[in-house]
Formats: C-alpha cells, sequence, structure tokens
C-alpha cells in the first residue's frame, strides 16, 4: 500500500509539474507570436524582405575621361621614372 500510495504521490507531482510547463510554454508561445506579428507588420507575408541588388553607380563620361587621364599621367610618370633608373 506504502508502494501504491508513494507513487500515486509522485503522479501528482509529475502531473502538477507538468501543468506548470504548458502554461510556461503557453505564455512563451504568446510572446513569440507577438513579437512575430511586429515584425510581420513590415512585410505582407511576415518573411523578412529581400535586400534588392544594389544598382551601381553612373558616372559620367567627363567623369570616365578625366579619370582615365589621370592615369594615364601616373603611368606615364612611371614608365618616366623606370627608364630612368634604367639608364642609371
Amino acid at each position: 500500500m506504502k508502494l501504491l500510495a508513494a507513487l500515486q504521490k509522485e503522479a501528482q507531482k509529475l502531473t502538477k509539474a507538468k501543468d506548470s510547463l504548458e502554461r510556461q510554454l503557453n505564455a512563451i508561445s504568446a510572446a513569440v507570436k507577438a513579437f512575430g506579428s511586429s515584425l510581420a507588420a513590415d512585410s505582407a507575408n511576415g518573411r523578412r524582405q529581400k535586400r534588392g541588388r544594389r544598382k551601381g553607380r553612373k558616372m559620367s563620361a567627363a567623369g570616365r575621361k578625366a579619370i582615365a587621364e589621370a592615369q594615364r599621367l601616373r603611368w606615364a610618370k612611371q614608365k618616366k621614372k623606370k627608364a630612368k633608373e634604367e639608364k642609371s
């Protein structure tokens, strides 16, 4: 009899623990749902929106020409310096 009573007591403890855990789980689920709905307000289907591919920067023809000319001058300067070093 004592064994049966002890088992019943343990069963009651486990049932109480299960009920407590279910309440906690429900509270957590509600919090997650509330948090998820605040994120879902940003997008129609609740998923994160994909970032679109960044559009390339556009440079004017004059800008490209100026950069190309400056680079040509740098190359010429470098070439001149190298030729001078080879003569020495």
